[in-house]
């Protein structure tokens, strides 16, 4: 009898209804350097192999090629959780797998964002002052890594005007490669009594940022998933303009704005959800006013059956389907606004990332627990017909 619970279970295509709505999904697994793109019978119909493991996740730009967040292979040694979430690389590849453009953050973590006018927008962090440290208020006493206290930082760049290769270091060098055009230090514009570390929490990163996005106004989305808070950052004076905090959400993930009338959408995971002793998790979609207006969470199972403990996203449609990322279990479902399942795909990439990760990163994530068969990602898209003309049949078995 098979001894891994996901393969027992079943992998691939599990289910698919007539209401689905049509395109392909794309993911990267974070046990490997591909990323795939499937069709809704679960066919995959097209692979990029990349140079280096999935820092995060990948998307399909406009212009067809994959924006692609890889892990910086000399990224330091910070913290132990470190090995698993941090980002570094952030290229641009053609369908056909050639590299187009390439930057490097080596403090990169979570998210980036490939704007359409060729700039970058992205969670990065720095080690605070001793002074600066003693403000962050929560999280486990003494968890410090190494006596430090890293802080998040966002970073608006420009990364390409001269190049089609820069770094973050660039940014001490006048006239070289990436320019930096806008920055944001926590430290600096939250609250550290408001934006508390939950108890649970290593002090090591603070207030650990999993998702950036820009609103229809300019200003900038920001995810804290150990302070349990979403909020919008004024781009102008950098202070907090809208504060959604917990129990509306738990441990969330990629909020993101979806219409004109300023609502988010929202992976609320739900670990240590405040006043509920079982865990699941959810999809929200919240307005202005704080109020959810739409909630996703399994109804056959008291939200038993949705639960991904960290990572996570959601995706509204065209035709008001929404995608969701189990992401833990690389699971990933599209729902009706109903709540209904119409179609269900387990990522069926096993890996181990003694695969992926040299021996010191390797221990790093040992120590923490992730010592086993993986199928999990970051998050999943979908993407129309339209969106990817360049897709082919038969373009998969040229390119493996």
């Amino acid at each position: 009898m098979d001894q891994h619970t996901f393969r027992r279970r079943g992998l691939g295509l599990r289910g698919v209804d007539d209401r689905v709505s049509p395109g392909y999904v794309l993911y990267a697994p974070l046990t490997s350097n591909t990323a795939h793109l499937v069709s809704t019978t679960g066919k995959e119909v097209h692979r990029w192999t990349l140079p280096h493991r999935a820092g995060r996740h990948a998307r399909i730009l406009p212009n067809g090629n994959l924006a692609y967040n890889a892990a910086h292979p000399e990224a330091p040694a910070l913290f132990p959780m470190w090995a698993k979430y941090r980002g570094g690389m952030m290229m641009q590849v053609s369908p056909g797998g050639e590299i187009q453009r390439q930057y490097s953050d080596p403090l990169a973590h979570h998210d980036q964002n490939h704007l359409d006018d060729g700039t970058l927008l992205y969670t990065t962090l720095e080690p605070l002052t001793p002074e600066e440290a003693s403000k962050v208020q929560g999280g486990i006493p003494g968890s410090e890594a190494k006596g430090i206290v890293y802080g998040d930082c966002i970073k608006l760049v420009d990364p390409w005007s001269s190049g089609n290769e820069s770094s973050s270091a660039d940014f001490e060098v006048e006239g070289k490669g990436a320019k930096l055009l806008w920055s944001w230090r926590a430290i600096d514009h939250l609250d550290p009594a408001v934006f508390a570390a939950h108890p649970h929490y290593p002090r090591e990163h603070w207030p650990l940022i999993n998702s950036v996005s820009f609103d229809s106004e300019g200003n900038i989305i920001a995810s804290s998933r150990n302070a349990s808070s979403v909020f919008v950052i004024s781009r102008a004076t950098g202070e907090v303009l809208w504060h959604l905090p917990a129990p509306t959400v738990s441990q969330q993930h990629c909020a993101h704005q979806i219409n004109e009338s300023g609502d988010l959408l929202i992976f609320d995971n739900g670990v240590f959800r405040p006043g509920v002793s079982v865990p699941f998790s959810r999809a929200i979609i919240v307005s202005k006013e704080k109020v959810v207006k739409w909630e996703y969470k399994d109804p056959s199972t008291g939200g038993l059956g949705f639960f991904t403990p960290f990572m996570g996203s959601a995706q509204k449609l065209d035709g008001g389907n929404v995608l969701l990322c189990e992401a833990a279990d690389g699971r990933i479902i599209e729902v009706t606004e109903g709540g209904e399942i119409v179609w269900e795909f387990v990522v069926p990439q096993l890996g181990d990332y003694k695969a992926v990760l040299g021996s010191k990163e390797l221990g790093e994530m040992e120590s923490i627990g992730f010592d086993y068969l993986s199928n999990a990602i970051f998050r999943a898209y979908k993407y129309r017909p339209d969106e990817v003309p360049w897709l082919k049949e038969g373009w998969l078995s040229n390119w493996l």
